[in-house]
């Protein structure tokens, strides 16, 4: 997805201040674009620990502790949370810098702002965390 759409397609969002500050918004098309390409990959992303869990419970017997699915949930996201900081926001943004990342109006200088992505999966860990309890707290009842 990444190399098939503009940048600002998929990542204007995700991108440090100083990006959003030199390049143009995305347009209501380029939103529209990106919050259909977006669908099933968040799909995905919620559906699949959920399958995972059940999937684990269903071996359990049919029931499952809710500190077993809460670890199971919280390290499905945590892999996918490591993996999408230090293989995409840290490796291929920050130190590669492709063009195909490069919004237009931009330099690849502009990107290396890490820190950016690293307080942003922070905040985000606190909300998997509770998501994860409460996903996990509905399965094990």
């Amino acid at each position: 997805m990444m190399m098939t759409f503009d940048p600002i397609v998929w990542g204007y969002s995700d991108y440090p201040e100083r990006v959003k500050h030199k390049v143009r918004e995305p347009s209501s098309d380029e939103r529209k674009i990106g919050l259909i390409v977006s669908i099933p990959f968040l799909l995905f992303t919620l559906l699949f620990p959920i399958y995972s869990v059940l999937r684990l419970r269903t071996m359990f017997g049919g029931s499952i502790l809710f500190l077993d699915a809460f670890v199971h949930l919280l390290v499905l996201a945590a892999f996918a949370s490591f993996g999408d900081l230090v293989l995409i926001d840290w490796l291929l943004i920050s130190k590669i810098t492709p063009g195909f990342v490069i919004i237009e109006g931009s330099e690849a200088a502009d990107y290396k702002d890490f820190r950016h992505h690293y307080v942003g999966h922070v905040y985000a860990s606190v909300v998997i965390f509770f998501l994860c309890a409460f996903v996990a707290y509905i399965i094990s009842i």
